[in-house]
């Protein structure tokens, strides 16, 4: 897995399989001449020579983490879309234009599995069928598809931008088992004050994908936030402001972690 340094706000991760395959969580932003798709994941692609990618999952409909798929779509073979099935005017063109490509699509929420690769396991814990009840502007944020992949003793949590209404609905449905994780990338870019999910996930490494400083938001460093509450419960955290983009391996027993910075 790996989670890409970008030079816009947002979220791309690389999942490359045991068999070769490679998925996109998230695909980050495109904006003005910055187009995280053609400056970022592309290359990444052609630095592995890889021509086609199996699918791209989208968490949830905000620009800073689908707009990066417009140039994927159009530049390599995807064979798959998946997502929460929850619908934006802007995301839309995203889904047309997969099914002008030829992608399939499917519409998961939780308690699905995706059959990625025969030696993981994938499965969605969130958004729940009926969906998570909140604000207007944060209902995207908490609906966002939550993975969790295990492979072999390791588990990855990938839980999108859930805030507290998405992290209080997984602490309610989902059990303490499922919730553990080895590897987690921090929900929603860091700005995250969730102590008791924390606690929960118990996560070895933490990785946050995100810009240094925000000066609309409070705190200013949503890293030095991050790293201030994993590192409470023992995590390891790199953030992509200060680490570069961070490539975590799993051999089914241990996992390795690889920055640039």
């Amino acid at each position: 897995m790996t989670v890409f340094e970008l030079k816009l706000h947002g979220l791309a991760i690389a999942l490359e399989t045991p068999s070769g395959a490679v998925y996109f969580v998230d695909t980050g932003k495109e904006s003005g001449d910055v187009d995280s798709g053609k400056q970022v994941l592309a290359p990444f692609m052609k630095s592995r020579k890889i021509k086609e990618i199996a699918g791209i999952l989208i968490s949830h409909p905000h620009k800073d983490h689908f707009e990066g798929a417009a140039y994927l779509l159009k530049h390599f073979a995807v064979k798959s879309l998946v997502d929460a099935g929850v619908e934006d005017d802007d995301y839309t063109k995203v889904k047309t234009l997969a099914k002008d490509r030829g992608a399939t699509y499917r519409k998961v929420r939780a308690g699905d599995t995706l059959a990625w690769d025969d030696a993981l396991e994938v499965s969605v814990l969130a958004p729940p069928k009926d969906g998570v009840k909140s604000t207007e502007n944060d209902a995207y944020n908490n609906n966002s598809i939550v993975l969790r992949i295990r492979h072999g003793k390791n588990v990855f949590l990938l839980p999108g931008d859930i805030e507290k209404e998405g992290r209080d609905s997984l602490l309610a449905t989902v059990p303490a088992d499922k919730l553990r994780a080895d590897v987690l990338v921090a929900p929603h870019h860091g700005f995250f004050e969730g102590k008791k999910f924390a606690e929960a996930v118990k996560p070895q490494t933490v990785v946050v994908s995100c810009l240094s400083e925000y000066s609309d938001k409070k705190p200013a460093s949503p890293g030095k936030l991050a790293t201030s509450v994993f590192g409470a419960v023992g995590a390891k955290v790199y953030v992509t402001a200060w680490n570069g983009n961070v490539e975590v391996t799993s051999d089914g027993s241990t996992v390795t972690v690889k920055s640039e910075r």
